[in-house]
């Protein structure tokens, strides 16, 4: 039986909702207020309807007087049809007390006898103007009152002495009854009106205190949904409120972030205790580099409290969120991280170094300070003089090799820390790998590897620095033939492709493993470094060729796979144009893993691009040392 009662009480309230107007952000207590309004206006213009048939059948057709006043007392019903295509609540308000005034009027002028009726009118009129909270509308309910008992217990032609003294005691009785009526609803009007003030004074405290601390406040029901946000925070994100009304917020909550959002507010609802989660919150979007929209993503700190719901209706929101914006620190702990792992990566480069360096410097010392006792001492000093000068040799060797690494290490100094300047200038990019190609000859034929060089003889000049172009070159010759075993091939390619010249070298080497691919170009990282790593080297080599390659404005990429050998690609602008902020790091190297069967350095991706740039007429360089 309750569950029944239960059941058709809610659906009175959803017909009555029905015949509300919808607008969203409505106050409760406003929406109460329109939906018992409708409710009994029509209960009252039901009966009215429901009596028009039996007054028919009783008294037959009604006198124009007495249709007037049947239609007067369907006032309520038009009141509903005013609230519900204007949303006025006061106007039907007014059209419904206006109508009980003309009805009590037209009874009290009309029908003898029926002086209850009137003033039983006069009372609803009183009453529904005690509810509209406006005193002047109570006052003129009352001297209208007032004013008809007064023309009531005048002295009409047609009434007798009895009936005149009969109608003076009623309007000396009734007259203080209704001054007291209004005095109460007066007293009633100035406390709600008080109420409502501090109402609207708590709710403003609440909506500068959130507008102060930035947070937004929210209330949801047990779905999830949200039923009202308090304060215009929300604003400053570029969102409406009926952007988070209802399933607004939830489908605004990042996809991946919706369980724990729907667990926040069960956790809330089922447990009591405040709960806690970080979103994501989507709050606008943004273009990117590439010109696509995305979404734009901020964190917010969700706490959730319960809401005891003992004195509030079924239908209201058991939880209170509050949404603090953790966006900045979020970020901040994203970057600290980033540091904490730049930090580490530097230390670890560090004793790279030092590993490295260690090595490189230690070897050829030994090596100086060794033979140079040894032509110091007259017992050590040998007698034939081709094992001196071997001697000398190998000095001579030592130190420049020494020279050489402490000119790696000045330069990735000075491009790291911004100071290396280029000097532009015209100049032939095929003599210039030739002189290149000369000075590795002899390692190259030392090692028993192939050079083959590749490209024509009448290319247009490149403008770029010249030394900094040659040190490319040296830097890539030099590793692709310390990594090629013997009896395997280096090939240097030239071509033009677009605003870009192409510089390619391919070796038929060992190989970099896809897992130090991403590592290149670091400093003092070597593909499988290891103590007793059987290539000599500082790993400071491609590390300078990716700065002078930034400092050019040009590209760097990188193909390669275990036993497969590798690729190393450069372009750089023709004209010399490179962009002015130059990066201290040096451009980024795009790596590539290699795959399929081709022969070991055959540079695949760029042989089109050479057969074009190339030509059959033209004259080709092609030397196999």
């Amino acid at each position: 039986m309750r569950n029944t009662l239960k059941l058709a009480s809610t659906a009175v309230l959803q017909s009555l909702d029905q015949l509300t107007p919808h607008k969203d952000g409505r106050h409760p207590v406003q929406q109460a207020r329109q939906k018992f309004f409708v409710a009994a206006r029509l209960a009252v213009g039901l009966c009215v309807l429901a009596a028009g048939p039996a007054l028919l059948y009783l008294h037959g057709l009604p006198s124009l007087q007495h249709a007037a006043q049947y239609t007067l007392a369907l006032t309520p019903l038009a009141s509903i049809v005013i609230l519900k295509t204007t949303g006025s609540l006061r106007l039907a308000q007014d059209l419904s007390i206006c109508g009980w005034l003309a009805l009590a009027v037209s009874v009290s002028a009309t029908t003898a006898g029926q002086e209850a009726v009137s003033l039983s009118l006069l009372t609803i009129a009183l009453i529904e103007a005690a509810l509209t909270m406006d005193i002047v509308m109570v006052a003129g309910v009352i001297g209208l009152t007032l004013t008809l008992i007064v023309v009531g217990a005048a002295s009409p032609n047609y009434m007798t002495e009895e009936a005149l003294a009969l109608r003076a005691n009623v309007a000396m009785s009734v007259t203080p009854l209704m001054i007291y009526m209004a005095a109460l609803a007066a007293g009633a009007i100035l406390v709600e009106h008080a109420r409502a003030r501090a109402d609207r004074r708590n709710a403003r405290d609440l909506r500068l205190l959130t507008d102060a601390i930035g947070d937004i406040v929210v209330h949801f029901d047990r779905t999830g949904a949200v039923s009202s946000i308090v304060g215009d925070t929300h604003k400053a994100y570029g969102l409406e409120t009926r952007d988070l009304l209802g399933r607004g917020f939830f489908y605004r909550v990042h996809v991946a972030d919706r369980p724990a959002f729907l667990k926040l507010v069960s956790d809330a609802v089922s447990g009591g205790a405040p709960a806690h989660a970080v979103l994501r919150l989507h709050v606008g979007a943004s273009q990117n580099a590439s010109g696509y929209i995305e979404p734009v993503f901020n964190f917010f700190d969700a706490r959730t409290c319960h809401v005891e719901t003992k004195d509030l209706d079924e239908n209201g929101a058991p939880v209170v969120c509050i949404l603090r914006d953790i966006t900045a620190t979020k970020r901040a702990e994203e970057e600290i991280a980033a540091a904490r792992r730049e930090s580490e990566l530097a230390m670890a480069s560090k004793t790279r170094f030092l590993a490295n360096v260690s090595h490189e410097l230690r070897t050829p010392l030994n090596a100086i300070i060794g033979f140079s006792e040894m032509l110091g001492s007259k017992d050590l000093e040998p007698q034939d003089p081709e094992k001196r000068r071997e001697y000398a040799r190998i000095i001579r060797d030592s130190g420049n090799h020494l020279h050489e690494v402490v000119n790696s290490i000045l330069d990735m100094s000075k491009i790291e820390s911004g100071s290396m300047q280029i000097f532009p200038e015209p100049f032939s990019m095929p003599a210039l790998v030739e002189q290149c190609c000369d000075m590795i000859q002899i390692k190259a034929d030392h090692g028993q590897v192939g050079l083959l060089r590749e490209y024509p003889l009448d290319m247009s000049e490149l403008v770029a620095d010249k030394r900094a172009c040659k040190q490319i070159l040296i830097n890539l010759l030099s590793n692709a033939v310390k990594f090629t075993p013997p009896n395997g091939t280096v090939t240097v390619r030239l071509w033009i492709e677009g605003n870009n010249l192409a510089v390619s070298v391919a070796d038929t080497g060992i190989g970099i493993a896809p897992p130090d691919l991403a590592r290149l170009g670091d400093p003092f990282f070597q593909a499988s470094a290891t103590h007793d790593r059987a290539y000599e080297g500082t790993g400071l080599g491609l590390s300078v060729v990716r700065g002078l390659v930034g400092l050019h404005g040009g590209a760097i990429a990188v193909e390669s796979a275990l036993k497969l050998g590798t690729t190393v690609t450069v372009r750089l602008p023709v004209d010399g144009q490179r962009n002015p902020e130059r990066t201290t790091g040096g451009t980024k190297i795009q790596v590539m893993a290699r795959h399929g069967v081709g022969a070991p350095g055959q540079d695949v991706s760029h042989e089109r691009a050479v057969s074009q740039a190339v030509g059959h007429k033209q004259e080709m360089v092609k030397k196999i040392a």
